[in-house]
């Protein structure tokens, strides 16, 4: 083993006076080259022909090293397609209806709409629901600080200090988020609850809650505490 490595060093010591000897000895050397490695070779071996006093391959040699450099350059300057993810249009003071049968039900008010490529809809700052009877008068209000619309489910999403009154049953609630399916009719949430009632003072607390979209009918799915609190009492 120590004797194969001495004579590979004095091998390469000879060849160091004949870079074309050396190249060709290295490259009996590589195995499973690629077709790049070979090209790269073939440049190193022309270079040391060169070195040796073969001067007719110095322009066919410098046309080579012309034509890879040239391809390296456009390669790297192809431009990169980018899909454009941000809004398709920004509006001001949105107002959106939905009706039954001619009657106004819901009102949804905001002060600025940014649509997405998705139609999907971002309501950045207060939203404000009102839910109407049938004799057109306003029975339930929603507020909340931001919302959202999904276009695939057609659901609404509403967050941040949600607050909703029921003005005929006097009661109000308060949650982080809140889902309302127009469809359905319907409006839940998972998050924690509060409801109080302004008459009695009475206040419940739970976490989640399914009802009706105005309010007149709800159930609450982990209730967690009762107790009376004085008429008017706000949590707000």
């Amino acid at each position: 083993m120590h004797a194969y490595n001495f004579l590979s060093i004095l091998s390469l010591k000879k060849m160091k006076k004949n870079p074309l000897k050396k190249q060709l000895y290295l490259e009996s050397q590589a195995k499973n080259t690629n077709f790049t490695t070979k090209m790269l070779r073939w440049v190193n071996t022309t270079s040391a022909k060169m070195q040796m006093g073969d001067k007719l391959l110095s322009p066919f040699c410098f046309c080579i090293l012309l034509i890879l450099f040239t391809a390296c350059q456009e390669e790297k300057s192809k431009p990169q397609s980018i899909t454009y993810r941000g809004p398709l249009e920004e509006a001001e003071n949105i107002e959106v209806l939905y009706s039954e049968a001619g009657q106004l039900k819901v009102k949804v008010k905001t002060a600025k709409q940014i649509k997405l490529p998705s139609e999907d809809k971002f309501f950045p700052k207060k939203v404000f629901v009102d839910f109407y009877a049938p004799t057109g008068q306003v029975t339930t209000t929603l507020e909340s600080d931001s919302g959202r619309y999904e276009y695939r489910t057609g659901l609404y999403f509403v967050k941040g200090n949600v607050k909703v009154v029921n003005t005929q049953k006097q009661e109000r609630l308060f949650t982080d988020e809140l889902t309302w399916n127009p469809h359905t009719q319907k409006v839940y949430t998972e998050k924690k609850v509060v409801i109080e009632s302004q008459t009695t003072g009475e206040r419940i607390n739970g976490i989640g809650l399914d009802a009706n979209q105005d309010f007149t009918q709800y159930s609450i799915r982990k209730p967690t505490g009762f107790f009376n609190a004085p008429a008017g009492f706000s949590s707000n």
